[in-house]
């Protein structure tokens, strides 16, 4: 999609593809100050078939096209869907084929061999009628990529618990977990902390960070500044939820049997529904392993020495 797949654009755009500019002007007065969600929408036209293909090519995350049949070929609009379809692999987009001649595409057959989504008439087409197909293609295109966006999530979360093994070192656990977090985040910076007290073992602590930006500012003073923040706030409570501190979102976690306890923060405010979810269960899966390798920590390798005689 448009920028991060994971998160939606703030406005949603609708490809308009006609050769005729009055259908463009009357589709535009038609839509006028259409909103969805709470989001605004915006049109984008094109002439033909092929600036069709190429607009989705440039922005795949457009949500609905209104699409004509009959431009630079008889059959260019068809041509600009199945291309879409096949060629860019676009599944979510909604296609509505608009068409003034309804014998080059005849209904039944091109919703049998094309995968459209609506087929309008223009001699039927009224405003009433284009608004309200307009907004459920919208609908239907929010819970495809909503229902996208889970499954990625559940799939990132799934990946890195399976990859947190207790027999590697503490270091390369919390990159991974570091590496989840900024795959669900779009933030400049995220810290996680972990103090353990081993049983039989000395207490040790890890300070670890992963920065995403690329601005000139030292990632590590930055890491630093953050810690302390988060530690002052975490001194404030008794029992620290998940949720908004420290100028970013903290997740705490304990390991059990009181083995220790760690955070993890990604900076910057986090408004997806989903990734304030998603987080505290990375910081979960993290515990979870995190309490196995303090069980049993990790075995030094021991290297071979190989003597020439």
């Amino acid at each position: 999609m448009n920028g991060d797949p994971l998160l939606p654009s703030p406005a949603m755009r609708i490809l308009v593809v006609d050769d005729e500019p009055d259908v463009a002007a009357v589709t535009r007065l038609s839509l006028r100050g259409m909103r969805h969600a709470g989001r605004p929408v915006e049109l984008v036209i094109e002439t033909t078939g092929a600036g069709a293909v190429a607009a989705m090519r440039a922005d795949p995350g457009i949500a609905v096209i209104l699409l004509d049949v009959v431009m630079e070929t008889d059959t260019a609009g068809l041509d600009a869907c199945r291309a879409i379809r096949e060629e860019l692999g676009n599944r979510f987009v909604r296609i509505l084929l608009r068409t003034g001649q309804p014998g080059a595409a005849p209904e039944r057959a091109t919703i049998d061999d094309y995968d459209i989504d609506g087929y309008l008439p223009k001699a039927e087409l009224t405003t009433t009628r284009l608004y309200a197909a307009v907004r459920t293609a919208l609908k239907a295109f929010d819970e495809l990529v909503d229902l996208d966006r889970h499954h990625r999530v559940l799939a990132l979360l799934n990946d890195t618990a399976v990859s947190l093994h207790p027999y590697e070192p503490f270091e390369v656990m919390l990159q991974r977990i570091l590496g989840a977090a900024t795959a669900l985040v779009p933030t400049p910076l995220a810290v996680v902390g972990l103090h353990v007290r081993p049983p039989g073992g000395e207490p040790r602590q890890w300070l670890l960070h992963l920065s995403t930006s690329s601005s000139d500012d030292d990632p590590a003073a930055a890491a630093a500044a953050a810690a302390e923040r988060v530690e002052a706030h975490l001194a404030e409570e008794d029992e620290p939820e998940p949720g908004s501190a420290a100028g970013g979102y903290l997740v705490p976690f304990s390991l059990h049997h009181d083995l220790g306890e760690g955070w993890l923060y990604v900076d910057g405010v986090v408004a997806d529904p989903l990734a304030r979810s998603a987080l505290p269960l990375l910081g979960a899966h993290a515990a979870n392993a995190l309490y196995s390798a303090a069980v049993h920590p990790p075995t030094p390798v021991r290297r071979a020495v190989i003597v020439e005689s």
